[in-house]
């Protein structure tokens, strides 16, 4: 069973609020937050500030093998049955573009798939506190900390316009 991180929860309403708590908390040097909303927001992506996500680069991984597999495999799969018509050639990679079209989006779309879940950690418990209400109409800030600083940090959160602060 996995150790639950201690730390403060802020429980917020409004949108607006959260980011004005986010930037704050940012420009304090707090870089560890983890931000809970009922919806993917644009607005809370700015400013959480956070790097590009890896999943592009199993598709593009997917993509690429896919494409080389198609040629791959309908090459020999030429020169292991051998027609030869009219003095054509065995292998024709113009003819075999379809099937390496079709297998670099089927393989693109299954790394895709794979790399969503390794990094959206989607099989993982969750280790932080959490509200049910972020998924209904609330907005959600967990800062890990421990002791008297979590005590500072109630006091900030609730300055920042929290509703409600839990202690983990």
């Amino acid at each position: 069973m996995s150790q639950q991180i201690p730390g403060v929860l802020g429980v917020f309403s409004h949108m607006d609020t959260l980011i004005d708590a986010i930037k704050h908390f940012k420009k304090n040097g707090r870089e560890d937050l983890k931000v809970f909303s009922p919806a993917p927001l644009h607005d809370i992506e700015h400013a959480l500030d956070e790097k590009v996500s890896p999943v592009r680069r199993f598709t593009l991984l997917g993509g690429f093998l896919g494409c080389t597999l198609g040629y791959v495999f309908t090459s020999f799969t030429s020169l292991d049955w051998v027609l030869p018509t009219s003095g054509k050639p065995v292998v024709s990679p113009v003819a075999f573009t379809v099937i390496a079209f079709e297998l670099t989006i089927l393989f693109g779309s299954i790394f895709t798939l794979f790399g969503i879940i390794l990094n959206a950690k989607l099989f993982r418990k969750r280790k932080t506190l959490y509200d049910d209400r972020f998924t209904d109409d609330k907005f959600g800030i967990f800062i890990p900390c421990t002791g008297d600083d979590a005590k500072v940090l109630e006091k900030e959160l609730r300055s920042q316009g929290a509703e409600e602060v839990t202690h983990g």
